[in-house]
C-alpha cells in the first residue's frame, strides 16, 4: 500500500496446513477492511494460540494484527519471515527510503572557524 517507503500492513491472512483443517475446512481466512463477526478470540492449533485483530489507522488505511503465542510448543521448527529465518534485511528500510539531515553547525571566531565543533546527524523513517 502506498508508495516505496510507504508503511507496511497485513491485509491478507490464511492459515492453512492439517492443524487448521481440523477446525474449520480449508483452514482460516482474514482479510482487512472486513468487519469481524466476532470478538476476537484465542484459536488454538494444537499448543500454539493465535488471534487476528482487525484495526484501522488515523489514515483510515485497514489492516491485520496477527498474535502467536506458545510457538516453542508447536513440536516443530517454525521458519519464514515471522519464525526463524533471518530478517535483518526486511527489518531494515531501502538506503533509498532513508532521509538525512545533517545538523553541523561551525561557529565563527572573528571571521575564522572554530577548531572545535559538535556534529550531529539524525534520520527520518515514515511520515515526518
Amino acid at each position: 500500500m502506498g508508495g516505496h517507503c510507504a508503511d507496511m500492513y497485513f491485509q491478507e491472512l490464511n492459515i492453512t496446513g492439517a492443524w487448521a483443517e481440523a477446525k474449520r475446512m480449508g483452514g482460516l481466512r482474514f482479510r482487512a477492511g472486513a468487519a469481524p463477526r466476532e470478538k476476537p478470540t484465542w484459536s488454538y492449533f494444537g499448543k500454539v494460540g493465535v488471534k487476528v485483530i482487525h484495526g484501522l489507522t488515523q489514515h483510515g488505511i485497514a489492516y491485520l494484527n496477527f498474535y502467536v503465542r506458545d510457538l516453542g510448543g508447536a513440536g516443530f521448527a517454525v521458519g519464514g519471515l515471522l519464525g526463524e529465518d533471518d530478517h535483518t534485511e526486511a527489518a531494515r528500510p531501502a538506503e533509498s527510503c532513508s532521509r538525512r539531515l545533517s545538523l553541523l553547525q561551525v561557529a565563527a571566531v572573528g571571521g575564522q572557524p572554530a577548531r572545535e565543533f559538535s556534529v550531529a546527524e539524525a534520520s527520518f523513517h515514515g511520515d515526518v
